[in-house]
């Protein structure tokens, strides 16, 4: 009975539910191009999680991407998914890791807030407003 007991327990704790987002922005940009939403994701809990979705009414087509380099070239690919190791924090920023909001509905001007959610395995869903800067 006890071993049924925690076992009921287990699964209804939501694990990894100790992620905070912080930093968000975004670079402005014209309707119909695409623009870059950076911030660092901290994981304070005891499990690792993974980001592998990212919405908002801005756009439908929004992935996660990182900037590579091989030989003279440099180049940007998707690779769906970021895990966030157990008491660490990755920082998504130009250069590196990023999402790309692609085929924007509408103009983003600087100092206009626009609305995320960000779609983790253990913590859910996040919702998140980041400014144009």
């Amino acid at each position: 009975m006890i071993v049924f007991i925690t076992l009921i327990t287990l699964f209804m704790v939501k694990p990894g539910g100790e992620i905070a987002i912080k930093d968000q922005w975004l670079r402005p940009s014209a309707e119909k191009m695409a623009t870059a939403l950076y911030f660092t994701i901290e994981n304070n809990g005891d499990l690792p999680d993974t980001l592998y979705s990212v919405e908002s009414d801005i756009s439908d087509k929004i992935e996660i991407h990182e900037t590579y380099s091989s030989g003279d070239l440099l180049g940007m690919r998707e690779i769906g998914l970021i895990v966030i190791k157990a008491g660490e924090e990755v920082k998504l920023e130009p250069g590196g890791k990023h999402i790309m909001v692609m085929k924007l509905k509408k103009d983003i001007r600087k100092g206009d807030e626009i609305d995320f959610i960000l779609r983790f395995r253990l913590a859910g869903e996040i919702n998140i407003t980041a400014e144009a800067k």
